[in-house]
């Protein structure tokens, strides 16, 4: 294997990880942003047991700081030359998605109320930067062939 076919084997399970990680934290962190968003659909999040909430809370601040380990994983990476330029995008949407969880994390008081307007903008740019991060995983599929 010439160096070239070396950068890009290493290139590709990083990336695999990278990838395989986010999907556990978000199918780790799904439900539980699903329990708060419903509760604050129904107008009773100051219902839910206060240990919960901050469980909840503690739980979505260690899955961010997990993106953001795995966006500076990404960054330190090595891409092929032909998808440096897709890999620098897809370095920059995962670092604004981790931002976005974040600005969610900061919606969220800690005596179980959120400032929803921030709560609803951090969502909408999460789902933005998911699929920004999907395109160019999509993109790289289809240069690497």
């Amino acid at each position: 294997m010439n160096r070239m076919q070396q950068r890009a084997a290493n290139y590709a399970r990083v990336l695999n990880d990278v990838i395989e990680k986010m999907q556990s934290i978000q199918d780790d962190l799904n439900p539980k942003f699903e329990k708060i968003k419903t509760a604050l659909a129904a107008g009773n999040l100051t219902a839910m047991k206060s240990s919960e909430y901050l469980k909840i809370q503690g739980d979505f601040q260690r899955g961010t700081d997990d993106y953001g380990k795995l966006a500076e994983k990404l960054h330190s990476v090595k891409a092929p030359a032909k998808l440096m330029g897709i890999h620098l995008s897809l370095v920059q949407a995962l670092q604004n998605y981790t931002q976005a969880c974040q600005n969610m994390i900061e919606s969220m008081k800690d005596d179980r109320t959120v400032d929803e307007p921030a709560f609803q903008a951090a969502e909408e740019a999460q789902d933005l930067y998911l699929d920004k991060i999907s395109k160019y995983l999509m993109k790289m599929g289809q240069l690497s062939q």
